[in-house]
């Protein structure tokens, strides 16, 4: 299935963005059902604390992990702010079944919006405005990353004030909205950001910690996957 097709036909859905390339840990999130998987490369990662290498590095490992998901979407963040992939990477990771990429729009080329494969997924971070909500409606985002909270609250709880404005960014950006855990959300929590209107929670290292194991990977995954089940 398509990103875009999970992200819109399912009531909601669960994303595990991987704290470290690791096909282990690839393979516990989907054990622990994971409905998307997202990696990186050519960035450092706040959350985490980890440098992705460059796609280079990373081909023969995004290939396999492909092959490993199956119909299970993957996904990538393909750089950063000082590198990104080139057209010419873009049209191979299309050619090799990769589902969608996550980027914030400021770093994002331009070109990575042409692609007629891959789900864009594109991430507003805190600073936003009502204008930028405007422009994504027009936009040919497919879905919206709500990457909104400054470094300052990782890791610090969700309050209602965030569920608010997560609701009003569904309701004025006109797209499927998926929330990162730069809060520590809990699984309890999910239904208030189903209830809001959001379509996707993306869990990583916040909730899952920056080096877990599989165990550890999957059992958080399943907690998370056990919640979006029973809204």
């Amino acid at each position: 299935m398509k990103f875009k097709e999970l992200i819109e036909g399912n009531k909601f859905s669960l994303v595990v963005s991987l704290p470290s390339n690791n096909l282990e840990l690839a393979k516990a999130a989907l054990d622990g059902g994971a409905q998307a998987v997202k990696v990186h490369c050519n960035v450092w990662h706040r959350a985490s604390g980890h440098t992705f290498g460059t796609y280079a590095e990373n081909r023969e490992f995004l290939q396999q992990l492909i092959t490993l998901c199956g119909d299970v979407p993957v996904g990538l963040v393909p750089g950063g702010e000082d590198a990104f992939i080139t057209p010419e990477e873009r049209l191979e990771l299309e050619n090799m079944g990769l589902g969608f990429f996550s980027s914030y729009s400021q770093h994002l080329p331009c070109h990575m919006m042409e692609s007629k494969v891959l789900t864009k997924m594109v991430a507003i971070d805190y600073t936003y405005t009502e204008n930028t909500l405007d422009a994504v409606r027009n936009s040919a985002i497919d879905v919206l990353e709500c990457s909104v909270q400054p470094g300052e609250n990782y890791g610090t709880d969700l309050n209602y004030a965030d569920i608010l404005r997560y609701s009003d960014i569904v309701t004025k950006s006109g797209k499927p909205c998926l929330i990162p855990t730069q809060r520590k959300i809990k699984p309890c929590e999910v239904k208030h950001l189903y209830e809001a209107g959001c379509k996707a929670v993306m869990i990583g290292a916040i909730v899952m910690g920056k080096e877990p194991d599989a165990k550890q990977l999957q059992a958080v995954t399943a907690a998370f996957r056990e919640a979006v089940d029973a809204l």
